[in-house]
């Protein structure tokens, strides 16, 4: 009898460590800013290297400040490396568990108060209840419109992939497609997207009447349902998907570097257990195989294509790579005079919002060199000639719930910019 009881207690202590959140208490993020290009290549080598830290933000250029979180075993070695190669780092986040703590205090408070989580467009939002009120939406469309909801795919854990489409009668009709949570801590994004949706399926005001009236809409508000997941029950930061590596104790692949288009050539890390793994092979995973065959499916009808990211008020567009992937001269498309001019026209909508300030323009010259991506395989593979992807507003992953209101009242404001100057 006693054997059996302590296995019962050994086996509910288990449990419970498993589905504990993991703690950031101690973790700090330090800033460095790269004062030469021989500092910049540096910081980019250890960004995918086997020193495993996790930037914030990325190296983009000389005199742009870098972000690095760093555990308690990590910080030591990392202020001496990069001291040692002539950056002053400095702490801009003390303990990162004291940006979760009011966060979990909120989201634990509601589920209390309700008896489990509500849907709340002005809050964020597990998995189970973005998909459940985007079936609710979808049974709720006005007669004007029609809308579905069907899966593209499972993830590794065997989640559909959910695409909610807005459509009406009419033939020939040109779409637009919007994605997001391909990074699962960029929790920003989904909340984003999913106003945006509500306002077009709820044709809420002249412009998602126009809107809808004139195309169809695709919108995939998380690409990435297992790694969405585990941020909510497990580890907030989590950025990767949840599929195991072969050969290795670290799980997931960076989705955003897994596409099949000059994939593993440049601004990724071949080693799995990295933040930027781009996986054992092109379109290796589950989630990116589904995105890519839809993206191939629709791409003769889309107009353009939207991959929202966070943070750092960016709105980029092709290529991601250097020419020749050399690593010095960033490659432009063909048509970037283009692609920049729906750009300005876009980024200046959201700066108009709140009189914020945006960058634009290729990625590779506005943040960095990055192969594998959704916007390049959008464009270069799925024939999309207007693939971007906007990086939200914010200074940090754990941002505050009172941001997803004026995020999706910028950010559409751009999306209604970007519609009016692709179809003139």
């Amino acid at each position: 009898m006693k054997t059996i009881l302590l296995a019962a207690l050994l086996g509910a202590i288990l449990s419970c460590a498993l589905g504990e959140r993991k703690s950031y208490d101690g973790y700090t993020v330090l800033e460095v800013v790269p004062k030469t290009e021989e500092q910049l290549r540096f910081l980019g080598e250890l960004q995918h290297g086997p020193e495993l830290l996790d930037f914030w933000v990325e190296p983009t250029k000389v005199g742009s400040p870098v972000s690095i979180m760093v555990s308690p075993i990590q910080f030591r070695k990392a202020q001496v490396l990069l001291m040692k190669h002539g950056l002053k780092p400095q702490r801009t986040v003390e303990n990162v568990q004291s940006l979760l703590d009011p966060m979990w205090k909120d989201i634990d408070q509601r589920m209390q108060a309700k008896g489990g989580m509500v849907f709340n467009l002005n809050d964020f939002n597990t998995i189970e209840d973005i998909y459940s009120w985007m079936d609710t939406t979808a049974a709720n469309c006005p007669a004007a419109i029609t809308c579905r909801v069907y899966s593209i795919g499972n993830s590794h854990e065997v989640r559909p992939i959910k695409i909610f489409h807005i459509s009406r009668s009419g033939t020939n009709r040109k779409a637009y497609w919007i994605d997001a949570t391909i990074h699962a801590r960029e929790w920003i994004a989904p909340a984003t997207v999913l106003s945006i949706l509500d306002v077009f399926a709820r044709r809420g005001d002249a412009n998602a009447v126009r809107l809808t009236d004139s195309y169809d809409w695709y919108i995939l508000p998380v690409m990435n349902p297992d790694g969405y997941k585990y941020t909510w029950d497990t580890e907030r930061l989590w950025r990767k998907n949840r599929r195991p590596n072969a050969g290795s104790t670290c799980f997931g692949t960076d989705l955003n570097r897994n596409f099949n288009f000059r994939w593993g050539t440049e601004g990724v890390s071949h080693l799995p257990c990295a933040e930027t793994y781009c996986g054992p092979s092109g379109g290796s995973e589950p989630e990116t195989k589904a995105v890519q065959a839809e993206l191939v499916r629709l791409g003769p009808n889309v107009l353009a294509s939207v991959t929202v990211h966070a943070y750092g008020n960016m709105w980029m567009f092709p290529w991601g790579n250097t020419v020749n992937h050399a690593g010095q001269t960033c490659e432009r498309a063909s048509d970037h005079a283009e692609l920049m001019r729906v750009s300005d026209l876009t980024a200046n909508a959201i700066q108009n919002t709140y009189n914020t300030q945006w960058a634009r323009g290729n990625s590779c010259e506005v943040i960095y060199t990055t192969t594998g991506g959704t916007d390049d395989y959008a464009k270069g593979v799925a024939g999309i000639k207007y693939a971007f992807c906007p990086e939200l507003r914010g200074n940090s992953f754990i941002i505050n719930a009172n941001q997803i209101l004026p995020s999706f009242n910028e950010v559409y404001n751009g999306i209604v910019a970007m519609c009016n100057a692709i179809n003139g």
